[in-house]
């Protein structure tokens, strides 16, 4: 039997959602969760599918039986994992992925590994994505691209880099954890990943890189988009540490037929913004 865990789904239609006028997929897989949008040939949202699974096996089940992604329609996978590398566009080789990965993770054998350009192909965001999970997604799809999951958030940031100011933090949470970027004279110069389930995990992350790249915390500009009511994050507590804190969500690229603009509700970052 299925784990009762499966069973925990949300579903959100427009108006006038049609399964024939569905024209693309994208989902965004976390650690316990898919979210699943569809979106029309103007790439407006038509429906959103949210599904829980235990583990592979029980992913496996429910992507089977998920009629929304059993369409065949050009699909984008956004994997939400570690590991991930930022390499600069003038480096970037594609025949040395696994190279790249090498720093942070030793990789192994039955993996895959995935790009994406970034800012015009000034940079690319590395990773990779186990052979057996993959199958789980690919089937019979014919058309499917992978990218991992802070593509949105660095295309986002990096597309305004010229108007930001001399220290600025772009920090995204999702999940149980969140991705941090940081431009020192409009340059990005860093960018990780870390895990968090609280807000005062997220302060030690945010403290340390700003300390290391010495940015005055009465000058410089901490923006916090995504999921950070869930770590009871609030404006209050933030400018307790950062005089130019921020909470906010991206100006948005994501479009709704009518009804399932709902689903910005969940403040999602990609509900806003999506590569």
């Amino acid at each position: 039997m299925a784990n009762s865990k499966e069973n925990i789904q949300e579903n959100i239609y427009s108006d006038k959602f049609d399964t024939q006028a569905v024209s693309s997929l994208s989902l965004f897989l976390f650690d316990e969760k898919y979210i699943l949008l569809s979106k029309d040939i103007n790439g407006d949202v038509s429906g959103i599918h949210q599904k829980f699974f235990a583990d592979l096996k029980s992913l496996k089940f429910v992507i089977e039986r998920d009629k929304l992604y059993a369409l065949d329609v050009r699909k984008k996978v956004f994997l939400f994992q570690k590991p991930v590398a930022l390499i600069p566009g003038l480096v970037f080789d594609s025949s040395h992925l696994p190279v790249y990965l090498g720093f942070s993770e030793e990789n192994g054998n039955d993996v895959s590994y995935i790009s994406s350009g970034i800012d015009s192909n000034n940079c690319y965001l590395v990773s990779k994505i186990g052979n057996e999970l993959k199958e789980v997604f690919t089937g019979t799809s014919k058309q499917i691209s992978f990218h991992h999951g802070a593509a949105s958030f660095l295309s986002y940031i990096l597309k305004d880099k010229n108007t930001y100011i001399n220290q600025e933090t772009f920090i995204s949470v999702f999940s149980h954890g969140f991705y941090l970027a940081a431009f020192k004279n409009q340059k990005l110069t860093v960018f990780n990943v870390f895990d968090c389930d609280d807000r005062d995990s997220l302060m030690k992350y945010l403290f340390g890189i700003t300390n290391h790249l010495n940015f005055d915390r009465k000058y410089c500009r901490v923006t916090v988009f995504g999921e950070y009511a869930a770590l009871d994050l609030d404006q209050e507590f933030g400018r307790t540490y950062f005089k130019n804190f921020v909470l906010d969500q991206p100006k948005a690229n994501q479009q709704y037929q009518l009804g399932a603009g709902i689903f910005q509700n969940s403040n999602l970052f990609e509900a806003f913004w999506e590569y």
